[in-house]
């Protein structure tokens, strides 16, 4: 079996190949618009060198930070506004908080650099160009075009799948459980009255049998289907205790013990 100290080694010889190959092609497929002559290039590399090129990153660093944790704010509150709107008095359970971040990381990656210029040109538009271009010659391609192409590429498409998610919650109410899924579809219902077995698991199996520290509690119900509190929110390895005591309470039910879903038969249907 492969080291876990292996598989990290080889993936960051992956991320590192990425970047250069993204360089590369960045090179072939967007190279500096606008090619200045050596002297024209000493003069901006006097200009803009040093203090000013210094205040542009820090700037875009800075929108970049804006990005990230304003738009993980809108999605993140997003997500709690749609889960507990007309059901404030109810438990609510969201999907893991990582899944927030990919789309404000990718767009401030992509987008900052843009903002600063654009930003920049409000107050002085040409000085913006000549540091586009500048830049573009130090770097050997168009800076804007390849992150704007990265943007369309990259950003948009994860920031659709990640708004498709903003929906994404479930609801423990005093009759029944509404259990929310991805991309808008509609809310699985499952009633308190239909449950039949109440287990708390310890978490969850690998592909190697070993079991990951996730708690959670599943409810099996009579016409065998299953829900389970480990599918929502972060790992974690204690059991919340509240959620177990509003399901006892609910269905009436003992709450028994168990490792893993997996090690869990699920119950057969009733029949008539």
């Amino acid at each position: 079996m492969v080291s876990e100290e292996l598989l990290e080694f080889f993936g960051r010889g992956l991320a590192i190949a990425a970047v250069f190959g993204s360089l590369a092609l960045a090179r072939k497929h967007f190279p500096a618009s606008k090619p200045i002559s050596s002297k024209q290039f000493f003069e901006l590399d006097q200009r803009f060198r040093g203090s000013v090129n210094r205040i542009a990153y820090a700037v875009m660093i800075a929108i970049g930070i804006g990005v990230v944790f304003g738009t993980h704010f809108l999605l993140e509150f997003s997500n709690r506004f749609l889960a507990i709107r007309g059901s404030s008095q109810a438990i609510h359970l969201l999907p893991q908080s990582a899944i927030w971040w990919f789309f404000p990381g990718f767009a401030a990656l992509t987008l900052s650099w843009e903002f600063m210029l654009r930003l920049w040109g409000i107050r002085n538009h040409k000085d913006a160009e000549l540091f586009s271009l500048w830049t573009n010659q130090r770097a050997g391609f168009d800076s804007r075009k390849t992150l704007l192409c990265l943007a369309l590429l990259l950003a948009i498409p994860i920031g659709i799948l990640t708004f498709l998610a903003v929906p994404m919650h479930a609801t423990l109410d005093q009759q029944e459980i509404q259990d929310c899924g991805y991309a808008f579809a509609p809310c699985k219902v499952y009633r308190y009255s239909d449950a039949r077995r109440l287990t708390a698991i310890r978490g969850f199996r690998t592909k190697d049998g070993k079991l990951t520290l996730r708690a959670g509690i599943l409810v099996d119900f009579v016409d065998g289907q299953r829900w389970s509190s480990a599918d929502w929110g972060d790992f974690s390895k204690t059991l919340n205790h509240q959620l177990a005591d509003f399901l006892v309470d609910h269905t009436g039910l003992p709450l028994q013990q168990g490792e893993a879903e997996r090690d869990i038969a699920p119950l057969k249907p009733a029949t008539d």
